[in-house]
């Protein structure tokens, strides 16, 4: 049975993936408090770390050590960062930039879950987005951000768990749905509209992982123990 850890950042986000989940049962690791449960065949694991990089970083390094997933799963809500991103469009990550000037470096996500997550979810948008330390309001500063890396939406946590996810090899997958807009006046209603787009969000993480009830290799096409398989690689037998 494949392990899939999930990661949100605020409990809002949790609850209607919560509400998914079978079996559920509440476990604390290192200090940590972490809920088992199922999702199809899948085993799932879901941390709340808070909000922010550094709570991003930390959760997500505890997730795999303590659990050693097969695939690391970040989603929840994000605010849209140009014309066009409407509210409650879904994103799924192909890369994360920093909005600091201090490191310009773009983490990507694994290609092979983005496009997996596509199949299941043909409305979404596979796009880069933008991490920034702390709420981005002004709309010229989202432009010269989203210039910078051609992000689309922006968060508090993507970037770090990235870092995470390549340093310590577990194959990441970002799933965001707009809670707001590029219009500031869209955070007036953040919190109603946060919870239906975490509600809607959850849905469709549900739909990617029952996915796995018709691939008996796995959930992921492509990924054995937390390794890509390239082109051309051949899976040995009783390695699903």
């Amino acid at each position: 049975m494949k392990t899939i850890a999930v990661l949100v950042a605020m409990p809002m986000e949790a609850a209607p993936l919560i509400k998914r989940m079978e079996g559920g049962r509440p476990e604390t690791r290192a200090g940590k408090k972490f809920l088992c449960g199922r999702m199809g065949r899948a085993e799932v694991v879901l941390h709340i770390c808070g909000m922010g990089m550094r709570n991003a970083a930390r959760g997500a390094k505890s997730l795999v050590e303590n659990y050693q997933p097969d695939v690391l799963v970040n989603f929840g809500v994000s605010g849209g960062f140009v014309p066009g991103i409407a509210l409650f469009d879904t994103i799924i990550a192909q890369s994360s930039c920093p909005a600091s000037s201090r490191d310009d470096k773009a983490e990507p996500m694994d290609e092979r879950l983005a496009n997996f997550a596509k199949q299941v979810l043909p409305h979404a948008q596979i796009a880069p987005v933008a991490t920034s330390i702390g709420l981005i309001v002004n709309k010229k500063r989202k432009a010269r951000l989203a210039a910078k890396c051609g992000a689309v939406c922006i968060d508090m946590e993507t970037y770090a768990i990235a870092k995470i996810s390549r340093e310590l090899g577990v194959p990441l997958l970002v799933i965001r749905c707009m809670s707001d807009t590029v219009e500031p006046s869209s955070l007036l209603h953040f919190f109603k509209n946060g919870a239906l787009a975490a509600e809607k969000v959850a849905g469709e993480l549900e739909s990617v992982i029952s996915r796995y009830d018709r691939r008996p290799a796995g959930l992921f096409p492509g990924h054995v123990h937390g390794q890509t398989l390239q082109a051309g690689d051949q899976q040995e037998p009783g390695q699903a």
